[in-house]
C-alpha cells in the first residue's frame, strides 16, 4: 500500500514538473520602427523576437508607450503561434524605465545635495568653533586675578588673530561652496522638470497567452494610436525683391510625449483625422411646437475638406546618365583594384567613404570608364564613379495623396525626443511667381502696404498654418496661410513703404450743411493725393468709403465730383481706385456724397 501511494506521488510530481516546463514566460523588449503622426495623435508601430516552446507561452513585450487608446491595439505574430490572451498595462515602478539623462540628473542633485549638507554642517561646526574662540579668550584676558603680563598678552592676541582669521576664511569658503551648490542644484532641477514632462517612469507593458504548435522562433508585430503627439503646418515665405519668384518651404513642427523616445524611426506624417468618432448627418421629422422655457442646443457638425497634393519634380544631377532607386544596394567594386577613383557632390573621397554612404541619401550614381573619361583623371586610373547626394531634406520627402488624406513620407530615420519640445522639419521647397502692388485705406490709415499676391493658391496644396515672412533679407511678421480660402488670390502683406505716400484731407469748399424744408442736406468732400517716390512704376490700389443708410428718413447719394472709381460695393460703400503710377508721378482723387435726414434728428457723421 506504501509501494502503490509512492508510486502515484511520483506520477503526480512529474505530471506537475512537465506542465510547468509546458508554460514558458519571459520578458522581451519591443523596438519602435514605424510612426504615423497625425494633426493630432500617432500611430505606433512596434517589433519584438522571442523563442517559443511547444505549448502554452507566456510573453511580456515591454517598451511600449504607456498613453494609448486600448481599443487600437493590434498584434500580429508569426510561426504559427495563436493568441489566446493578452492584456495592456501600466508599470509604475520599475526603475529602468527611467531615461539615462533622468539617471544622471537625479544622481547629480544627490550628489550636490550631499556636498551643500557637508557644508552646512562644517558652517555651523566653524561658528561654534569662533563663539568658543572669542568666549575662551575673553575669560583668559578678564579672568586672571593677577593680571596677565605683557608678553602673555600679546601671545593671547597674536594666537586670537591668527585662528580668528583661519576660521574665518573657512567661513567664507563655506558661503561660497553653498551658494555654488545651491545655484547647481536649482539648474539640475530646472532640467529634471523638463525631463520630466516624458513620463520616464511608467511603460506600457503587453502580456500575451500563446499556444505554439511546436517550438519556434515567432516575430511580433503591435500597433497603436495614441494621442500624445501630434504635427502642425508651417511655412517660410522668402522675397529676395520684387522682380524675382517666392520661395515658400513648407515645414512640419513635430512634438511627442508618449513617454518612449523615438530613434531613428520611420516617419510618415498624415492629414487624416483618426478616431474623430463623427458619422454623416441625417434629417430626422421637424415638428413645430409652442416655445417652451428650455432652449435647445444643436451641435455644428464639422466636415474637414480634403486637400491634393502634387510631387514636386526634382531634375537630374549632372552626370546621371538615369536615376537611381535610392533604396538600392551600392555596386561593390573590385577590393584587389587600387586604379578606381570616388567623388561625391564633386569632392574625392576614399573607397570606405563611398562604401559607407547610406543607399537613401543617393540621388544619382554613374560610372565612366577609361574610354569616357579620356585624360581628365589620370591615365593611371581605370574608372571613376561619380555620386550625388540629396541635398535637400525634401529629396527625401514623398508626398502622395488619396481622398481623404496625403501623407509625407520620409525615407531617412528620424528621431523625435519625448520632451514635448516641437522639432521642426522641412517638407519640400517650391518657388512661384507673384505680382506686386501698393494698397492704402486712408480712412483708417495713412500707412501704404506693399502686397504680394500669388493667383491660383490651391496649385500650391497648402495646407492651413502660420507662415514666418522674410523680404529683401529682412523678417517682415508673421501671417496665416488659408487653405479653405474660396478666393482666386493668396494675398500676403509684406510691410509699409513711405516711398509711396497717400494724403486725406477735407476739402472745405465742396462741403457743406444746409436746410432744406424739415430736412438738414450735407455735402462731405474729400481729397486723396498719391505720389509714387520711387524711380520704377508702381501698382497701386486705393480705397475710400461713404456711409451706407439703413432707415427711410436717411437719403445718402454718391455725387457726380467723385473720382470714377474702379470698383463700387454699394453694400458696404467702399470705392477702390487701381491704377499705375509712373516714377515720381501724383495723382489726386475725390470723393463726394451728400446725407438728408430730418433736422431734429442726429446722425453719426464726422
Amino acid at each position: 500500500m506504501k509501494t502503490k501511494v509512492f508510486y502515484l506521488m511520483m506520477v503526480f510530481l512529474a505530471g506537475a514538473t512537465v506542465h510547468g516546463a509546458a508554460e514558458t514566460k519571459h520578458t522581451v523588449h519591443s523596438t519602435l520602427d514605424d510612426v504615423t503622426l497625425f494633426f493630432h495623435g500617432a500611430e505606433l508601430t512596434h517589433s519584438a523576437k522571442a523563442l517559443l516552446t511547444k505549448g502554452e507561452n507566456e510573453i511580456l513585450i515591454d517598451g511600449l508607450s504607456p498613453v494609448i487608446d486600448r481599443n487600437s491595439l493590434k498584434i500580429k505574430v508569426t510561426g504559427g503561434a495563436v493568441i489566446s490572451a493578452y492584456e495592456f498595462s501600466v508599470d509604475y515602478l520599475s526603475n529602468e524605465n527611467t531615461s539615462p539623462a533622468v539617471r544622471k540628473l537625479t544622481d547629480s542633485i544627490d550628489f550636490y545635495r550631499k556636498k551643500l549638507q557637508q557644508t552646512e554642517v562644517d558652517t555651523e561646526i566653524n561658528k561654534q568653533l569662533i563663539d568658543l574662540l572669542q568666549k575662551g579668550t575673553a575669560k583668559n584676558v578678564s579672568g586672571s586675578e593677577s593680571g596677565m603680563s605683557f608678553d602673555e598678552l600679546v601671545k593671547t592676541m597674536d594666537y586670537f588673530k591668527t585662528k580668528f582669521i583661519e576660521l574665518e576664511s573657512i567661513s567664507v569658503e563655506n558661503r561660497e561652496k553653498k551658494a555654488k551648490y545651491e545655484a547647481e542644484i536649482k539648474r539640475l532641477k530646472a532640467q529634471l522638470n523638463d525631463e520630466a514632462v516624458k513620463n520616464n517612469r511608467t511603460a506600457g507593458v503587453l502580456k500575451l497567452v500563446l499556444n505554439a504548435p511546436i517550438a519556434v522562433s515567432s516575430q511580433f508585430t503591435v500597433s497603436y494610436f495614441t494621442s500624445s503627439a501630434g504635427w502642425t503646418p508651417c511655412y517660410d515665405i522668402i522675397i529676395e525683391s520684387t522682380d524675382r519668384p517666392i520661395k515658400i518651404i513648407s515645414k512640419a513642427k513635430l512634438h511627442q510625449v508618449t513617454g518612449i523616445e523615438w530613434h531613428r524611426v520611420k516617419l510618415t506624417l498624415s492629414t487624416a483625422l483618426p478616431g474623430n468618432g463623427k458619422t454623416a448627418p441625417l434629417f430626422s421629422a421637424w415638428f413645430l411646437d409652442f416655445r417652451r422655457v428650455s432652449h435647445l442646443k444643436s451641435d455644428a457638425v464639422m466636415m474637414q475638406n480634403a486637400f491634393s497634393y502634387s510631387q514636386r519634380q526634382v531634375m537630374p544631377p549632372p552626370y546621371a546618365a538615369e536615376p537611381i532607386d535610392a533604396s538600392a544596394e551600392l555596386i561593390e567594386t573590385d577590393d584587389a583594384s587600387p586604379s578606381y577613383r570616388y567623388f561625391v557632390d564633386g569632392a574625392e573621397v576614399d573607397k570606405r567613404t563611398y562604401s559607407s554612404i547610406d543607399p537613401a541619401l543617393i540621388a544619382s550614381r554613374t560610372f565612366m570608364n577609361r574610354e569616357q573619361m579620356g585624360d581628365t583623371w589620370g591615365e593611371d586610373v581605370d574608372g571613376v564613379w561619380l555620386v550625388t547626394l540629396n541635398s535637400r531634406m525634401d529629396d527625401h520627402v514623398t508626398t502622395s495623396e488619396n481622398v481623404m488624406n496625403v501623407t509625407y513620407a520620409i525615407d531617412i530615420p528620424y528621431s523625435i525626443p519625448g520632451n514635448g519640445k516641437e522639432q521642426n522639419l522641412e517638407l519640400k521647397e517650391q518657388e512661384v511667381s507673384a505680382s506686386y502692388k501698393y494698397y492704402c485705406a486712408p480712412k483708417l490709415d495713412t500707412e501704404t502696404y506693399l502686397l504680394a499676391e500669388i493667383a491660383q493658391p490651391e496649385r500650391l496644396n497648402l495646407l492651413n498654418g502660420k507662415a514666418n515672412i522674410t523680404y529683401e533679407g529682412t523678417y517682415i511678421g508673421e501671417a496665416v496661410i488659408d487653405a479653405n480660402t474660396t478666393l482666386s488670390t493668396l494675398t500676403l502683406t509684406l510691410g509699409t513703404d513711405r516711398r509711396v505716400s497717400v494724403k486725406r484731407e477735407k476739402v472745405q469748399d465742396f462741403s457743406s450743411r444746409k436746410f432744406i424744408g424739415s430736412e438738414v442736406e450735407q455735402i462731405f468732400t474729400y481729397r486723396l493725393t498719391v505720389r509714387n517716390g520711387q524711380n520704377k512704376p508702381v501698382r497701386m490700389t486705393l480705397k475710400d468709403q461713404y456711409p451706407v443708410s439703413s432707415q427711410k428718413e436717411i437719403k445718402v447719394e454718391l455725387l457726380d465730383r467723385t473720382t470714377k472709381p474702379s470698383f463700387n460695393v454699394e453694400d458696404i460703400g467702399v470705392l477702390t481706385w487701381e491704377e499705375e503710377l509712373q516714377a515720381g508721378e501724383t495723382k489726386v482723387y475725390e470723393i463726394s456724397y451728400s446725407v438728408k435726414y430730418p433736422k431734429n434728428r442726429n446722425l453719426n457723421l464726422p
